[in-house]
């Protein structure tokens, strides 16, 4: 039984070497996101440029986080403000973007973009939201992948197959910690969680509002039904017969998140990550070790 176990072990971790070093196939998949996170930054940086003077001016609404060492170089730039800063980060977050799809420097660029992103976002943290700061998390993971370089048995190759793998585990444990939390709030057990976003002007559209008073089992619904969902994302993500639906899912809910409550960042967010999971890299490695 020992040696049994211990050649099972054996066997998975060749199977894992095994997929690293096949050919990286999800070509299309990480250019579709690539432009999906450049469309965000761009809404995010049009959006900025109406508030500069509240974002980054003298009187910024978000304090100076005063971080100490490298990281307040890199990251935290504008920590104090600097509008004039601000505009060149922005323009710099753009064209690295832009090169990153339209260049073979695709890691370079990205990297680039992701120390700009970094640097608006937060120094702005009090206007952020969760897709803010997914899309920082998904840039850094970007920057590992050249979807150019696909010869297998090289480094290039399995940086290109990790990288997409950290961005669909990421997208899986924001809707698990999403989730959990949820089920400590008793606004969510009871059903009206929903109910009570679009109440706030500042989340939903005036043809909400109206909807309320008439359709409160609509929304009760919805509130159990977007709980459920979130749970079950990251099982029915990695199985065939079920991930086309669970995307088309997804997608509807995040255009009414994006719409309905008014949260545009998180929804584009969310939808903009979804395209790793054009080709599951998790599902073909357990099924038949080819991907």
């Amino acid at each position: 039984n020992g040696r049994r176990k211990a050649s099972s072990i054996l066997t998975s971790f060749k199977s894992i070497f095994d997929h690293f070093n096949l050919p990286f196939v999800k070509q299309r998949s990480i250019q579709v996101l690539r432009w999906g996170v450049l469309l965000f930054f761009v809404v995010d940086v049009f959006q900025r440029s109406f508030m500069l003077d509240i974002c980054y001016g003298p009187q910024k609404i978000s304090p100076p986080l005063h971080q100490n060492g490298l990281s307040n170089y890199l990251l935290n730039g504008l920590d104090e403000g600097g509008i004039g800063l601000a505009i060149t980060i922005m323009a710099v977050l753009v064209i690295s973007l832009i090169g990153a799809i339209l260049t073979s420097y695709k890691r370079t660029f990205t990297f680039i973009a992701f120390f700009a992103a970094a640097n608006l976002v937060n120094s702005t943290y009090v206007l952020n939201s969760g897709g803010h700061h997914l899309m920082l998390i998904v840039l850094f993971f970007l920057g590992f992948i050249n979807e150019r370089e696909t010869k297998a048995g090289n480094w290039s190759n399995a940086l290109n197959k990790g990288a997409v793998l950290a961005i669909q585990i990421q997208v899986c444990m924001v809707y698990f910690v999403s989730a959990l939390y949820k089920l400590l709030g008793d606004s969510w057990m009871e059903g009206s969680a929903i109910w009570h976003s679009l109440l706030l002007e500042e989340y939903s559209l005036p043809i909400m509002n109206q909807l309320i008073d008439e359709s409160n089992f609509v929304f009760i619904f919805m509130t159990y039904f977007l709980l459920a969902f979130q749970l079950l994302f990251p099982i029915l993500i990695w199985l065939r017969a079920t991930r086309k639906w669970i995307l088309i899912l997804g997608l509807c809910i995040h255009a009414f998140i994006a719409i309905g409550l008014g949260l545009l960042d998180f929804g584009l967010a969310m939808i903009a990550a979804y395209a790793v999971f054009d080709e599951s890299i998790c599902f073909k490695l357990f099924r038949n070790r080819s991907c």
